[in-house]
Order: C-alpha cells, then sequence, then structure tokens
C-alpha cells in the first residue's frame, strides 16, 4: 500500500455542485478521484475540467448505496493510489414530484443513494484497513 496522498475523492462529481468542487479543488492543487455512478460522460468531462485547472485525476465508478460496491472501489483506489487526504460527500438524488404522488420505489432510492450511501461511503473511506494503516503510520511519524 502507497502512503498517503493529496487526493480529494468527491462522490457525485459528474455535474452540479460536485463537479464545481472537484474542479476548486484541483485549482487549489489537489488531485482529483471524479466519482460518478451512471453518468460517465459528465464524469470525463468532470475530469477534463480538472485537467484544465491544472491538476491531475481519475474516474472512479460506483453505486454509493450498494455497500459491496462502494467497498470494492474504495478499496481498490487507495491500494492503487494512497489512502485520501479528503473525501466530499456529495453524490444525491431527486425524485422530482409531488410529495404524495412520489412512489415508494423512488422515495427508497432517494433516501439510499442521499442518506445510505452517505453512511455507506464515509464508513469505508475512513474505516478501511488502507486508510487506518497510512493514518496511524502519519501519526506515529508526527510524533516522533
Amino acid at each position: 500500500m502507497k502512503k498517503s496522498s493529496d487526493t480529494v475523492l468527491v462522490t457525485g462529481a459528474s455535474s452540479g455542485i460536485g463537479r464545481a468542487i472537484a474542479v476548486r479543488l484541483a485549482a487549489d492543487g489537489y488531485e482529483i478521484a471524479v466519482h460518478y455512478s451512471g453518468n460517465r460522460d459528465g464524469g470525463q468531462a468532470t475530469l477534463a475540467a480538472v485537467e484544465a485547472a491544472g491538476s491531475q485525476g481519475r474516474l472512479l465508478q460506483f453505486d454509493v448505496s450498494d455497500t459491496d460496491a462502494t467497498a470494492s472501489a474504495i478499496e481498490s483506489d487507495i491500494e492503487s493510489h494512497g489512502a485520501y487526504y479528503g473525501v466530499v460527500c456529495n453524490a444525491g438524488i431527486t425524485k422530482d414530484g409531488a410529495f404524495p404522488m412520489l412512489s415508494k420505489d423512488d422515495w427508497q432510492r432517494v433516501i439510499d443513494v442521499n442518506l445510505n450511501g452517505t453512511y455507506y461511503f464515509t464508513v469505508t473511506a475512513i474505516t478501511s484497513d488502507s486508510v487506518e494503516s497510512t493514518f496511524s503510520n502519519e501519526v506515529s511519524k508526527t510524533i516522533d
């Protein structure tokens, strides 16, 4: 496993606020792990904007509401590139419609992505063995 990097993982970075956050962090000198779930074209556009801002980045595709897919993608990326300097939990969806007309399936999908996904992603990103090992090593170096 590699040591901690200057990479920030931004979830939901394929458009809107997530893209703006990724580009701003890139302009500030951070490498960006650009997350997207289903909008690959948007993820690639964000990656191009990150590079235009003078930084480097990479794409990560997973559904934050799927605990296994989230864990697999994050652990693989950390193994390849090192622990993240930071993470931004931005992934979210909307299912527009008058509240009484919103289907149970749409409601559940919003809850799964916006709430459960944030929890699953955060727990995985900060408790993986790779992150804990890197964090412990970095703290030990600071104390010595």
